[in-house]
């Protein structure tokens, strides 16, 4: 579907699409028992206020829409559940309640938007991830590999990411975020051949590998995903984060219907049936995991006008 195709009740919040800064920030959030519905909207709308070259975009887990929006529920939205591998590997759930993502271009302009937002929310929800990302250079994660190269561009962006018109939550996103901690000291270890055959591309240049090349086992064959020939494209948002002992990718991905983030992350396990699971799971770790539906512009200002 085209941008034309979109009406104004089915654009998506505006951070979604912007182009990526140097500097992000992650905060996932439980809403207290006892803060109703008016006080809850109220400080969700005083958060998100616009400020000069930042984006706030906020979405919500399945009870948390259900809290403030009885009326009607995406049809997909589900909590996330923890996976489990074949293999011992596994994806842990720690579903929130609301999740603010904030990024711009200046380190210093995201951090007084974080600080506008917790201020906001401080009375109504408890901050339990607070994490600050970055763009790498050349958009390379930590291992050196460039992040995000199958991502799709233009209008596809909207096909892969955004529910389309007909649906219930129509114009908002399905999300998966995910903090995974990287093994770097073991992944360097190995030699860049081997690296690329777990990432399934080139280092240096960022080449996909083709034909007997590319191994079943690497990241990029377990999250080329296709359902009756049909591609099943998201669209990443990620970034790297950390300091010295604890550092790695902060996964973020939008897709326009559910299916197609959870058939990647059975294929990272191992459970699709054909026997492998993906490699990369051997130097990265998962620490959380959530699902959340950002819902489009007009259907946040909806909610939050209770406020």
């Amino acid at each position: 579907m085209s941008s034309s195709a979109y009406t104004s009740s089915l654009i998506p919040q505006s951070g979604l699409l912007a182009e990526p800064g140097r500097s992000a920030h992650y905060l996932e959030m439980n809403l207290k028992p006892d803060a109703g519905t008016v006080q809850i909207c109220a400080a969700l709308d005083r958060a998100r206020q616009t400020l000069a070259d930042v984006y706030i975009a906020v979405a919500f887990g399945g009870e948390a829409w259900q809290r403030l929006q009885p009326a009607w529920q995406p049809a997909q939205l589900q909590p996330f559940k923890e996976l489990r591998g074949e293999n011992g590997y596994t994806m842990p759930a720690t579903q929130r309640d609301v999740f603010f993502w904030i990024h711009g271009e200046d380190q210093g302009e995201v951090m007084n938007a974080v600080l506008q937002v917790h201020d906001a929310m401080r009375d109504v929800a408890v901050t339990l991830l607070d994490l600050n990302g970055f763009k790498n250079r050349e958009a390379r994660d930590l291992t050196g590999f460039v992040d995000g190269t199958a991502n799709p561009k233009g209008d596809k962006r909207l096909d892969a990411a955004v529910i389309p018109e007909g649906e219930t939550g129509a114009g908002g996103s399905y999300v998966l975020s995910q903090k995974w901690r990287h093994h770097l000291q073991a992944f360097n270890q190995l030699s860049v051949h081997e690296q690329e055959q777990v990432i399934g591309r080139t280092k240096q240049d960022n080449v996909e590998l083709e034909g007997d090349a590319m191994p079943p086992t690497s990241h990029v064959s377990r999250t080329d995903v296709k359902i009756d020939g049909v591609g099943q494209k998201i669209y990443r948002r990620s970034t790297p984060y950390g300091g010295a002992e604890e550092h790695g990718l902060y996964f973020l991905a939008f897709a326009c219907n559910l299916r197609r983030i959870s058939v990647q992350l059975e294929r990272m396990l191992g459970n699709s049936g054909d026997g492998y699971s993906d490699h990369l799971m051997k130097y990265s770790t998962a620490l959380t995991g959530a699902y959340w539906f950002m819902p489009s512009q007009s259907d946040l200002d909806a909610v939050l006008a209770q406020g």
